[in-house]
């Protein structure tokens, strides 16, 4: 019974977009298949509109992809606190997504792309792919969230791919989310040197005695990532003697770096930092 009432969602769901399309012919899913299949020609009808230079059933497609009710959605789906802040996100971007949708698809039009959908699902966290399961691990009932990228070459041969955003069915009809709007951002990779210019508070290591009376120096390499407030929140060794790597993982432990933001939103930052020990000076990083 859940199958059918799934299957029947994402059949509405179709059935509204098609009307934003007016006489646009899309083949429907009409329940053989998964939402994928369904998004994926959504998608091909929306990438084939810019195409066709039709920027009033780009913009109509746009605001079909709004969220309605969306404060009550979001605490409905990500609780009360986490709800109420993505909320407020989604507000003050509504106008600009709206607007940026249709151009970033007219961007796409001269090319050959191919659509990539994705049920968030089954995707894994990494470094490229933050937003999607931090969304499913969020949400508190069973919503369904869906990636939508698109892949082309480039004139120079070049593989590219450009990320559309992610998709849910919200009252029967597809609606977009994006995340940088969101401020969903996984850990950004930042250059040692970089990171050390937002360093605000920082500790000396203790040089351990024992390395000192062995005349033991060099460099503690640790792999570090910050908190979106700017201090540790997970550190590991790199490289380095046995007898310095503790006395360098408790004084940078401590540190307190500038808190790092995209697009106005604190980010957690993914670096390195080299911790020197040296017999004739100071310790310094």
């Amino acid at each position: 019974m859940q199958r059918i009432l799934r299957l029947g969602s994402v059949a509405l769901a179709t059935v509204a977009f098609l009307c934003v399309l007016k006489l646009r012919v899309v083949p429907v899913w009409a329940g053989e298949g998964n939402p994928t299949d369904a998004l994926r020609k959504l998608m091909s009808s929306a990438l084939s509109a810019a195409k066709e230079h039709d920027q009033a059933g780009l913009e109509q497609i746009a605001r079909s992809l709004q969220i309605p009710n969306y404060e009550t959605w979001f605490k409905a789906t990500f609780g009360e606190q986490e709800g109420t802040r993505l909320a407020a996100a989604y507000a003050a971007s509504m106008a600009k997504d709206e607007k940026d949708f249709p151009k970033l698809l007219q961007g796409m039009a001269d090319s050959e792309a191919e659509l990539l959908v994705e049920d968030a699902r089954e995707s894994k966290t990494s470094a490229g792919n933050f937003c999607g399961p931090t969304l499913v691990k969020s949400a508190k009932n069973l919503a369904s969230f869906y990636s939508v990228k698109l892949d082309w070459t480039s004139s120079t041969g070049e593989a590219k791919r450009l990320g559309v955003g992610y998709f849910t069915l919200v009252d029967g009809a597809y609606r977009r989310l994006n995340c940088a709007s969101l401020g969903l951002f996984g850990p950004i990779r930042v250059g040692g040197n970089v990171q050390h210019a937002r360093l605000i508070k920082s500790v000396q290591p203790v040089y351990p005695v024992e390395a000192r009376q062995a005349g033991i120096s060099g460099t503690v390499r640790l792999h570090v990532l910050i908190a979106k407030d700017g201090t540790m929140e997970q550190l590991e060794i790199v490289s380095g003697h046995p007898l310095l790597a503790q006395a360098a993982l408790d004084a940078v432990r401590q540190w307190t770096y500038k808190p790092t933001l995209l697009n106005g939103q604190p980010v957690e930052v993914d670096t390195t930092i080299d911790v020197i020990f040296s017999l004739n000076s100071q310790p310094s990083p």
